[in-house]
């Protein structure tokens, strides 16, 4: 049963859902779960001189690993995305780290896959790294330049793995200490059989919780978190 006095109080058409809940993204709170060794081979990326290929779907992390490595100590980086303008990259500047977020979508937006070519063989001749994320196969991704292709499949290929609940369950409890938001294991089983599972839905909406949560001055209990469910769907 709904607590009443609570249903009064939460008044809010809708709680809205932020989804840049990690500040600062970084390989401290990146959760390995069954990732080990694509999590091994970033943290070596410079040291082993690598081209890493990463798939995964949305949400899966990879644009929490793209920023993660901006902020370890590489040296000289160039970090590309769908937002990033091509047109006046130099190609031929020598970088220790080349990384490409969302592959798939940079080139749908962009008549860019010599460039993208040129970036990744300059950094394979000159023996420097380069990470490259995306949603789909590069099978699927209708390249023209089959060059392009070829350099991205040559060396190492990750697909992410998705997280276990208990993992998922895990991470929540981190980011509620982080908080200082006391959620019991309970209330995070409720909330991610009664929710999306997606990880960065869930984490946002604790995030939202513990700013409703603080402003009523209510604790979050399975009848908050029905309310606020009800509320988000309608």
């Amino acid at each position: 049963m709904i607590d009443t006095e609570m249903t009064q109080d939460l008044v809010y058409d809708q709680i809205p859902i932020s989804f840049g809940f990690y500040t600062k993204k970084t390989f401290s709170n990146f959760i390995v779960g069954n990732n080990l060794d694509l999590y091994t081979s970033l943290l070596n990326i410079n040291k082993d001189k690598q081209l890493i290929l990463i798939y995964g779907e949305k949400s899966s992390g990879k644009s929490h690993i793209c920023e993660a490595l901006t902020h370890l100590d590489l040296g000289h980086y160039l970090n590309i995305n769908e937002n990033t303008q091509l047109d006046n990259l130099d190609c031929h500047a020598e970088y220790d780290l080349i990384i490409i977020d969302n592959l798939d979508k940079i080139i749908l937006k962009n008549n860019c896959e010599e460039k993208i070519f040129s970036l990744i063989n300059n950094q394979i001749l000159n023996n420097n790294s380069a990470v490259v994320t995306s949603t789909k196969d590069i099978d699927k991704c209708n390249l023209k330049l089959n060059d392009l292709s070829s350099r991205l499949i040559s060396d190492k290929i990750f697909n992410i793995k998705d997280l276990n609940d208990e993992e998922k369950i895990a991470i929540m409890m981190s980011y509620c200490s982080d908080r200082g938001l006391e959620v019991s294991e309970k209330v995070l089983n409720y909330i991610i059989n009664n929710c999306s599972r997606d990880l960065y839905f869930l984490c946002a909406f604790i995030k939202t919780l513990d700013h409703v949560s603080l402003s009523m001055k209510r604790r979050v209990t399975i009848p908050f978190i029905k309310k606020a469910i009800s509320l988000h769907a309608n």
